[in-house]
């Protein structure tokens, strides 16, 4: 998940078509094989391990747009953007580069500096978030994150992946960190995690997970344009309004209906029109009242409303894959609602809500 913003947040989310594979070979600089090593899809569930002679292989994946990572504990995480078309696959060579980083120093300031716990305070709020559902997960490992804080700025990083459990949701995330930069005005930050499904203590708590991860989805940047891509959206509960701006600046919202919004091509992928700002309301699921006492909230009030509101700002004409993700994750950004949802608030790209549910 790559973030970006001035007090916005850049959003980076065909089960009928043909699956295709990812395959290939993790090496260190040397060009020595990497046995063990993670190898993921990014934001999925889909993953492999390296075997003994660094080879991996992912396969039944839908045509879409990714981002293949590979991971190992003392090494830096690689990255290869991939779009796979349908039954294809790609053979993809990872290269990992040893990290620099002490994780034996770190672990130590973790557990002895009162300063180094108030920023991992602030790091956690701004990477997992402040819903309910970040009130139930947690940072196992906290002892391999490092931060410094520059020019106001939190800075911060991992000397391992981070192994996050969410058990609102009732998944576990490795979540790799790239880059993490936050003030009281802007946060950027750049990772990758792979989700893995916990098991369920018995059918109540499985019935709970499956019910807050259908209200996590409802609402989310995925079945927002999943909704748009299969000419759904006026019935899953969205209404928009869209905004130009010229020299004299921004003119008055119209209201527009959802198939002027996004041109779907016949192999299922789709491009929303080049407007500057979509104004977004849904009326599927209520404020959640946390997001009141967040910085993302501007308005002056102290209930909750009935809907969600949020924009999109687009850069250009996004490309949007058969699943619902866009194929260049900084091409939307979002603010509102969708920009106070974070990692506690995320399903896998390939959730597919129960039957009979939208």
């Amino acid at each position: 998940m790559r973030l970006a913003f001035p007090l916005l947040v850049l959003l980076a989310t065909a089960a009928g078509a043909q699956s295709g594979a990812v395959s290939g070979t993790v090496r260190d600089t040397s060009g020595a094989p990497l046995p063990g090593a993670s190898v993921y899809l990014s934001g999925t569930a889909r993953g492999a391990s390296a075997d003994a002679d660094g080879r991996y292989r992912i396969g039944a994946v839908p045509p879409g747009a990714y981002r293949l990572v590979g991971s190992l504990v003392g090494y830096r995480a690689d990255a290869e953007e991939v779009r796979l078309g349908p039954g294809e696959e790609q053979v993809l060579a990872l290269v990992l580069e040893p990290t620099t980083l002490d994780l034996g120093g770190v672990a130590v300031e973790a557990e002895r500096d009162d300063r180094w716990r108030r920023r991992l305070a602030w790091f956690e709020k701004t990477l997992v978030g402040e819903s309910a559902n970040a009130d139930s997960t947690r940072i196992l490992n906290p002892e391999v994150l490092d931060f410094r804080v520059r020019w106001g700025a939190l800075q911060a990083e991992a000397a391992a992946p981070l192994v996050i459990e969410n058990r609102a949701l009732g998944y576990r995330l490795t979540y790799d960190l790239h880059e993490f930069s936050a003030s009281a005005t802007r946060v950027r930050y750049d990772g990758d995690e792979r989700f893995e499904e916990l098991a369920p203590a018995d059918r109540s708590e499985a019935a709970r997970w499956e019910a807050a991860r259908l209200r996590a989805y409802r609402g989310s940047l995925a079945h927002l344009l999943r909704s748009l891509l299969a000419g759904t959206a006026d019935d899953a509960g969205y209404a928009f309004e869209v905004v130009r701006t010229d020299a004299y600046g921004a003119r008055p919202a119209f209201r527009t209906p959802a198939d002027w919004l996004m041109d779907v091509d016949d192999d299922g992928w789709g491009t929303l029109r080049g407007f500057e700002r979509i104004d977004v309301t849904y009326r599927g699921e209520p404020e959640e009242a946390a997001y009141l006492e967040s910085e993302w909230f501007r308005e002056r009030r102290s209930r909750p409303a009935s809907v969600q509101r949020s924009s999109l700002h687009l850069n250009g004409r996004a490309r949007i894959d058969p699943q619902g993700t866009p194929e260049d994750p900084f091409a939307i950004s979002a603010s509102g609602h969708l920009a106070f949802e974070r990692l506690a608030d995320r399903v896998p790209e390939e959730y597919e809500p129960p039957d009979g549910a939208r």
